[in-house]
């Protein structure tokens, strides 16, 4: 049978004293006697007295842990942001709680709820895919207003007024998609995205038609989007074998690259080259080292929105909101 958790509570009854007294001799008060303190520190550590670090934040108004809310957290992105994040926490004495919204406004809702019940000093959010495609921050919106820090990264969005982490992904785009065209000599780009709807998707594909209108009498394009993973490889590779002038593929995210990097293998078996460049995780290149990665240095983001949120939690400031732009490479 489980034996009973010693409280605060407990040890007051045990040895006859009031909880403010067990309180205040554990926190070695100068107020409690010598005596009175050696038999609270005494039967506490006898009795495995664990601290409760959450009614213990609740006192103070303050519980030195930040909530993190992404995506998914089988994205290399997302992972290497969560870990960019809690080191920077870690190093600093906070401690982070981890939720995951799987891109729906219901379950983003349900966790900011449950975090900003005073569990969490600050949060740092990733907005849901749903969230960004109806235009819904209501949820996010209202607790900013209450006075929570907030510090949105990635995925942002202009209405709501607070900090923010962000990558120039238009300017990154246009950077590797003129790399493939002056240093790849690409004369036919596919560009390819599952979706086109997110904000940071659509600068992206911006950047990318910036820099083949620069170079519009020396290369064309080919857009391909599609809402399922499936359709989009499917498109992908209907296009592939029908045109075999195509030398080069952008994706704008993660998944669309890995689909670019299957279907070209199969095709480069039959001596088709074809260049590939996009947003994905940068591991991929050290299996594919032809594969142009816009590295987007998640882990910086995560340390860059974690120290942005603790500067605006110790300074209570509630203006002046800061949008920090973290460098990307290729």
């Amino acid at each position: 049978m489980p034996t009973k958790r010693t409280t605060l509570a407990s040890i007051a009854q045990a040895l006859e004293i009031s909880v403010s007294t067990v309180s205040k001799a554990l926190s070695n008060s100068p107020e409690i006697g010598v005596e009175t303190k050696k038999r609270v520190l005494e039967y506490a550590k006898a009795n495995n007295y664990t601290p409760n670090s959450f009614a213990s934040s609740f006192r103070k108004g303050t519980t030195s842990t930040i909530g993190l809310i992404i995506p998914n957290i089988l994205n290399p992105f997302y992972a290497k942001v969560l870990l960019g994040v809690e080191s920077y926490l870690d190093d600093h004495g906070y401690k982070l709680i981890t939720s995951i919204s799987n891109d729906f406004i219901e379950k983003e809702t349900k966790n900011l709820s449950v975090m900003s019940s005073g569990f969490v000093d600050g949060l740092i959010i990733c907005v849901s895919k749903e969230a960004e495609e109806k235009k819904e921050y209501d949820h996010i919106k209202q607790l900013i207003d209450n006075g929570t820090p907030i510090v949105l990264f990635d995925r942002i969005c202009d209405e709501l007024v607070c900090d923010k982490i962000i990558t120039d992904d238009y300017q990154a785009a246009f950077d590797a998609t003129e790399y493939l065209i002056k240093e790849r000599n690409c004369k036919h780009i596919v560009i390819t995205c599952k979706t086109n709807t997110l904000q940071h998707l659509d600068l992206r594909r911006q950047g990318f038609e910036k820099a083949i209108e620069k170079y519009k009498d020396e290369v064309k394009c080919k857009v391909i989007i599609d809402d399922r993973s499936k359709g989009l490889k499917q498109k992908l590779a209907a296009l592939l074998k029908s045109d075999p002038t195509i030398d080069g593929v952008f994706g704008l995210n993660e998944k669309s690259v890995l689909n670019a990097i299957v279907l070209t293998n199969k095709l480069q078996k039959k001596n088709c080259n074809i260049s590939i460049a996009g947003f994905c995780n940068d591991l991929q290149s050290k299996y594919d080292s032809s594969l142009i990665v816009i590295n987007q240095n998640a882990k910086e983001i995560g340390k860059e929105a974690a120290k942005l949120l603790l500067q605006r939690i110790k300074s209570k400031d509630t203006t002046a909101f800061q949008t920090k732009t973290i460098a990307v490479d290729l």
